[in-house]
């Protein structure tokens, strides 16, 4: 670990932050060898690297060598966030709300006598990074692939808004028949099965980016390709050395380059370990999560490095994500005791949510998505939950005292999970907590095989109320506690249907039902956490899913 570390201090010492000094032909030579023997990247020596870049220069720790850049695909944070400033769709994401982007406007919207709904969309003038145009047959083509069960995207299931979705999945209806079709080259037009008032944020993701049919091959390998991957976004792949960085040039043909001030993103791939030793160098100006003080390393020759303080504007930042960790009880068990709606109310009652946030290093959620009214408290009631527990234990449910908790095994989970414990052990109960690897959780969860409680970490697509909770519909099978109830399912169908305060009403007495049953238990948002130094780089951001946007960054201290 020490020689890596060595090397690594090496690489950094000769890297300039933020512009670069000429390319190093030694260093040339062993990229473009790494570049014939990967077939993703290009073959005729054409693929910059970070020495290459000049002018204002952003050095951003992507942190891995993403698995794939093919949006059909991109399902990992540090592959969405490089589609999304490679690529652009329909709409995007900004200060003030889901915005148009290759849309001109927002769409026209007709709901149909048959209770489907079309969107019409008018595209705006934009080229891609070669010049070609960017047409509405793009559009339609991607999404049908993504679409194909013969493409086997990842990101398929994001398509199941449209008409004839659901048929294509199961082998019914060819893909060629799915709810999106181009009028012409600037008009799109799109068939939603049903009303989805979040549509328009899902237009966002890389899912429904544009693709271009005559550069996109059988796999996935153009999408590493400085020389194939053409994109639509503000910036464009110019670069690819595996293991080791991605380079983004400014798109010079993106249609709002004028607001684009960065020249070049260069993505390191430092791990954890690497990362702290990176922005102590000044390698890079900002990394996924907190980093502390790296200690002194030692070079290839047993020399001590000293590796520079942290600069003092070198400060983390929280964001709140889209995943939510709820407890939820196996509608099926057959403990006497969560069988009773007041037994389980009063364990939500127990809980202090704030210790477990604190805990967990998340966020307190007092509803089943943080975003309509709080119905939960923050911390616990124990007096009134142990009335509860007291009045319902008898000789006959007692061995039901005895509750198991199951959870996928992580640190921060576990360490939740321990103020759990202490409140429901606190009403004369015995906890266990079961940490189980994935395959077992995947299978304890999907298949409801876990006897009381598990704890489960929901991740919506989007930012919106209601996809927080469709899990919990009877016709779901996502629950991951068999959840079922008329009354939430009604409220959910009106809201479904609805639009504006009408559609927010329903969804808020849905989730009023969901609580008050108290199958499901919310517990804590996760966050994310990005360190930066501040006096070097200002107007990133970063969405609920983890997904950076560097459109609006700019630079300085250079």
């Amino acid at each position: 670990m020490k020689k890596v570390l060595a090397l690594l201090i090496a690489m950094l010492l000769s890297v300039s932050m933020l512009s670069g000094c000429g390319s190093n032909e030694n260093e040339s030579d062993q990229n473009q060898e790494t570049a014939v023997e990967n077939e993703s990247a290009p073959t005729n020596g054409e693929n910059m690297v970070s020495t290459d870049c000049k002018g204002n220069v952003l050095t951003w720790n992507l942190g891995i060598d993403s698995k794939t850049l093919d949006p059909a695909h991109s399902v990992s944070s540090d592959s969405k966030s490089v589609v999304n400033n490679t690529f652009e769709g329909l709409m995007r994401a900004g200060a003030g709300g889901i915005q148009p982007a290759m849309a001109a406007d927002m769409p026209q919207e007709k709901i149909n006598e048959d209770g489907t709904v079309t969107l019409t969309y008018t595209l705006r003038e934009a080229s891609w990074s070669d010049g070609q145009p960017v047409k509405a047959q793009d559009f339609e083509f991607a999404w049908k692939r993504s679409a194909d069960p013969k493409t086997q995207a990842e990101n398929a299931y994001m398509m199941s808004a449209l008409l004839h979705y659901d048929q294509i999945a199961q082998g019914i209806k060819e893909a060629d028949e799915l709810g999106v079709k181009a009028v012409d080259d600037t008009t799109l037009e799109v068939t939603l099965k049903q009303p989805a008032a979040y549509f328009n944020q899902m237009l966002t993701l890389p899912a429904f980016m544009p693709l271009r049919e005559d550069i996109i091959s059988d796999d996935d390998s153009w999408s590493k390709n400085p020389q194939k991957a053409v994109s639509n976004g503000p910036f464009t792949l110019v670069g690819y050395t595996e293991g080791k960085e991605l380079v983004l040039e400014k798109n010079k043909n993106y249609w709002n380059k004028d607001n684009v001030s960065l020249d070049y993103i260069v993505a390191r791939m430092l791990d954890e370990n690497f990362a702290p030793v990176g922005m102590a160098f000044g390698d890079i100006v900002m990394t996924e999560g907190e980093i502390s003080q790296p200690e002194n390393q030692t070079d290839t020759n047993g020399n001590t490095v000293e590796v520079p303080k942290l600069a003092e504007t070198v400060t983390a930042e929280k964001t709140a994500s889209n995943k939510v960790v709820n407890l939820v009880v196996n509608a099926n068990t057959g403990n006497k005791l969560l069988q009773n709606k007041d037994v389980r109310e009063a364990l939500s009652t127990a809980l202090d949510r704030t210790a477990a946030a604190q805990a967990a290093g998340g966020e307190v959620l007092l509803s089943a998505d943080g975003m309509g009214t709080e119905i939960l408290s923050a911390s616990a009631d124990t007096e009134k939950a142990l009335s509860v527990i007291e009045e319902n234990i008898s000789d006959e449910n007692a061995e039901d005292k005895e509750i198991e908790i199951v959870y996928l095994e992580n640190d921060k989970t576990a360490a939740a999970l321990e103020t759990v414990k202490s409140a429901w052990e606190s009403l004369g109960l015995t906890v266990t907590l079961t940490a189980q690897d994935a395959q077992t959780f995947m299978l304890s969860r999907n298949s409801l095989q876990y006897d009381d409680v598990l704890c489960s970490v929901w991740e919506a697509d989007v930012s919106d109320q209601e996809l927080y909770l469709q899990p919990y519909l009877s016709s779901n099978a996502q629950s991951a506690c068999g959840y079922t109830n008329p009354e939430f399912d009604n409220a959910m169908m009106e809201a479904i249907q609805a639009q504006g305060e009408e559609r927010t009403s329903n969804l808020d007495k849905a989730e009023e039902i969901l609580l008050g049953d108290a199958y499901v238990m919310p517990l804590y948002r996760e966050m994310i956490t990005t360190t930066t130094n501040t006096a070097k780089v200002s107007g990133w951001s970063v969405d609920a899913a983890g997904t950076y946007w560097f459109g609006n960054a700019t630079l300085s201290g250079k």
